[in-house]
């Protein structure tokens, strides 16, 4: 302090604290508990939900059939007629052009080590009509990028199942 100032007396200013403020409780936090049961509640259904029905069953039927070309496709680009025949209609797998297991492998090897994989970079225009579906498949050879293809493509359920079918 300076020579000759004088000291005040006054007490410092202090925060002003409201005499008439109740004490908090928790009726005061009861809306915020309400909102976190609410959102505990929904996260639990859509746990169960996930849990209980499988992405499978969650999907429409249009990407159901969009699931059940790229099977077929990736059966042939990893050369597995288990697969293929999974894949496949019930009608296709009966007619006389169906190949044999010796030419399935035997073709979709040669068309591998001289085109590469398969690559559908999209599958377009699907329609589903009961047990009937019908697509465009867009496809090419990755080592032949820029020779592309459009196949339409039909698609039937059997047995609860979609399956590639030529007819």
């Amino acid at each position: 302090m300076a020579k000759g100032a004088r000291r005040s007396s006054a007490p410092e200013p202090t925060d002003p604290q409201p005499d008439d403020a109740p004490p908090p409780s928790w009726r005061n936090a009861w809306p915020f508990l309400v909102a976190l049961v609410v959102v505990a509640l929904a996260a639990l259904g859509i746990g169960l939900s996930y849990l209980f029905r499988p992405a499978e069953e969650r999907a429409s039927d249009a990407a159901k059939v969009q699931y059940a070309i790229n099977d077929q496709y990736t059966a042939r680009n990893n050369v597995d007629y288990a697969a293929y025949r999974e894949s496949t209609c019930a009608a296709e797998l009966a007619s006389t052009g169906f190949p044999s297991e010796q030419t399935f492998t035997t073709e979709n090897q040669a068309s591998l080590e001289a085109n590469g994989r398969v690559i559908i970079p999209e599958i377009t225009d699907v329609s589903v009509d009961g047990d009937r579906a019908t697509a465009k498949v867009h496809w090419q050879f990755d080592k032949k990028s820029d020779q592309t293809h459009t196949v339409d493509t039909v698609v039937v359920r059997e047995d609860g199942n979609w399956k590639v079918c030529k007819a």
